[in-house]
């Protein structure tokens, strides 16, 4: 097959010189650009491949959608052919798979016809009832630019090819393992000094996370530990550490899941069987721990006092953020003598690398937030919509924009650029000050008349569709039509600048949307959050009121997952008034069941801010006031405080915290005497009751 000479010449220059890893783009018809591919494999002779996409070939080959099953394995090529389809979190994934010296290709159209294919992928990034519409890609146009301006990519195409050898400078080259050193120690001294201080270990890929996990593992075993557990959520990640141990124990004997060297064992355990075993472990080794769900890792922590945590940074569809925003925080709390540990010198590829390079700034993956020079404070602050014409042509603001939403919400990851650039259901409008940027909110239209033919089928729970993910859960929850016929914008993000936030600009701009949906004929605003007290104050201050709220927590965040919903006309006015009543009986019902265990301070503030005015309870005030008083026992009088606290939520403002959950904990959540006890430090049932009767009179006395 004929190919450029220039691109023989690099290969060749490639193979005489310590070089970085590199992007290759080969771009024009399918076919050509797969023979091309296939005709430098057989002339290079490449040991280990993986092929994403569709392929010709006899490599190991997988589709885009299954890319996570080969995070922790090592290739000098990864090919992955857009063709195919092209996923922005596959492809930074998979980049950080490449060993030293290696290559990631790219099978893709000619460049500036590339925003116009049909993208196989495209029908899991554009909703119901949009994906026929005539969709330019802004996000190819954007990565196609990229791959232009950044002189360590190298294009081929039939006739031309540009490019040429990145190569690491004298310091970059040398490898350092300073680090990867001091988190082997870091792991020994958690299995051999004092117990409950477990380290946290984070570093992008390529740090050598995995391989001090396995090389501490086999020190230890050396030394004497018996037993050490490796959990993820699928043993396929815990690949490198098995290697890397049974590298140091040549005389080990080894399965698939575990290592034994004399008495001491290694061995991989799913986290549920591991939560659940009685054996004597010794140390537990938690490895890519974004990729479990919080409240698991959170378990974990409680269970085993000798206990690494170690994840990747990025690669985990913004489960790496909610890691390090609400997993730590916890953590911290649970075990304050923890220890964490960050990793950022490059073991398997050069310092500086070319090809991370590249994906992380593209991506935006490499952004750090830092205060802005905030403009004359006499400058006015505006709102405005901004269209995705407009981030492409302006590559400042899109970074920007894009780094708010990452820092604002631990779940944006790179797809997530891919939607925003393509994906016709979602608008941005911005807040700013000047030039200046101080917050962002993302909208995606939910609902209408694309569901006309199929919405009894949503409704009576025989079917979904991709996207309107608030439409089609409030429309099948409560089996109302109408609300799903209705169109709506789904808040999806909102983020203002850290310095700025708590100054009402969330408000403001939430006040600007609604502006924009009346205008543009919209029934209502929706959002879908994760319930903590402060973004429910926020929510309900903005005037939404509480539709939905999931009885587990969320996996990502540890929150039970709320939605929220306001009205715009009155029709949409009619339509919700059941969906809030329905709502509200049924959390009243569930606060002894499947919210047992949710805090109370999210439990009083729903009370206070729902209406309980058509529950139509009765309560004889004089009964509590006995109870009160000691002169009424707690069993005959339960019902009565229960309803009280219902009818009455502002009583707990005369209350002290501990007061106010205990009250929540006992009347409303219905927790037994053994749980109250051991949740607020009380002896027994007579302390119990007696901490009722003083909350009680407190309350009543306040009454008057």
């Amino acid at each position: 097959m004929n190919l450029p000479e220039q691109l023989f010449h690099w290969f060749e220059h490639r193979q005489t010189t310590l070089c970085h890893r590199q992007l290759l783009v080969i771009t024009g018809q399918e076919e050509w650009t797969k023979n091309a591919a296939v005709t430098l494999l057989a002339k290079r002779n490449v040991k280990s491949v993986l092929w994403v996409g569709e392929s010709q070939i006899a490599h190991e080959t997988i589709s885009v959608k299954n890319y996570r099953s080969k995070l922790g394995h090592e290739y000098d090529w990864v090919v992955l052919n857009c063709f195919s389809g092209f996923r922005a979190n596959a492809a930074m994934a998979l980049s950080g798979t490449i060993k030293a010296q290696g290559l990631m290709i790219l099978l893709c159209p000619e460049l500036d016809r590339w925003p116009e294919y049909d993208d196989p992928e495209k029908i899991n990034r554009i909703s119901f009832g949009f994906i026929d519409q005539d969709v330019h890609s802004q996000f190819f146009r954007y990565l196609s630019s990229s791959f232009t301006e950044d002189p360590s990519v190298a294009v081929c195409t039939k006739d031309l090819f540009s490019g040429s050898v990145a190569s690491p400078d004298n310091m970059s080259a040398m490898l350092n393992f300073d680090q990867q050193n001091k988190a082997i120690e870091g792991i020994t001294k958690v299995a051999l000094g004092r117990r409950n201080r477990p380290l946290v270990i984070t570093a992008d890929r390529g740090r050598g996370k995995s391989s001090a996990l396995g090389l501490a593992a086999a020190k230890l075993m050396i030394q004497g530990t018996k037993n050490i557990c490796v959990t993820a959520s699928h043993i396929g990640n815990t690949e490198q550490i098995f290697s890397h141990a049974l590298r140091m124990l040549p005389k080990a004997s080894a399965t698939k899941n575990d290592i034994i060297y004399k008495d001491n064992t290694l061995s991989f355990k799913p986290v549920d069987q591991l939560l659940i075993s009685q054996e004597s472990i010794n140390l537990v080794l938690v490895d890519e721990a974004a990729s479990l769900p919080i409240h698991v890792l959170i378990k974990l922590a409680s269970k085993f006092p000798r206990i690494v945590f170690s994840s990747t940074v990025h690669g985990y569809e913004g489960s790496g953020r909610g890691f390090e925003m609400r997993f730590i925080k916890q953590l911290s709390q649970l075990k304050p003598s923890f220890k964490r540990m960050h990793l950022s010198q490059p073991i398997r590829w050069h310092k500086n690398d070319t090809l991370e390079q590249f994906w992380f700034n593209t991506l935006f993956q490499s952004e750090q937030h830092s205060s802005k020079n905030i403009e004359s404070i006499n400058q006015p602050i505006s709102c405005r919509h901004v269209s995705k014409v407009e981030l492409i042509n302006n590559k400042q603001l899109l970074r920007a924009l894009f780094g708010l939403l990452i820092d604002a919400h631990y779940q944006t990851s790179q797809d997530d650029l891919q939607r925003l650039l393509d994906a016709p259901e979602i608008q941005c409008f911005i807040l700013t000050r000047g030039s200046t940027l101080l917050g962002v909110a993302q909208i995606v239209e939910e609902g209408g008349d694309s569901f006309s033919e199929i919405a009894g089928n949503i409704t009576d729970c025989n079917r979904r569709v991709k996207g309107h993910l608030v439409a089609q859960n409030i429309a099948s929850s409560y089996n109302t039509v109408p609300f799903l016929l209705s169109r709506q914008w789904r808040i999806s993000r909102i983020a203002i600048e850290p310095e700025h936030q708590r100054k009402g600009l969330g408000r403001q701009l939430v006040e600007y949307l609604e502006q924009q949906a009346r205008q543009q004929h919209i029934k209502f605003l929706t959002a879908s959050f994760g319930c903590n007290t402060d973004i429910l104050k926020f929510w309900y201050t903005s005037g939404f009121s509480l539709a939905k709220l999931s009885v587990k927590p969320e996996v990502s965040s540890g929150e039970h997952s709320g939605i929220g919903i306001k009205s715009l006309t009155n029709e949409a006015l009619e339509i919700s008034e059941n969906i809030f009543k329905e709502f509200y009986q049924e959390w009243l019902y569930q606060m002894d069941k499947n919210f047992q265990w949710i805090s109370e301070d999210i439990i009083i503030q729903i009370l206070r801010f729902e209406s309980a005015a058509d529950l139509g309870a009765s309560t004889n005030v004089e009964i509590l006031r006995q109870f009160a008083l000691g002169k009424r026992t707690y069993s005959t009088c339960k019902r009565l405080l229960k309803e009280y606290l219902i009818v009455n939520p502002s009583c707990f403002l005369t209350l002290a915290i501990q007061e106010q959950n205990l009250l929540v904990a006992a009347l409303l959540q219905n927790l037994t005497h053994k749980d109250l006890c051991a949740k607020f430090s009380l002896s027994g049932k007579k302390q119990i009751e007696l901490a009722l009767k003083v909350s009680f009179e407190k309350i009543l006395l306040g009454q008057k």
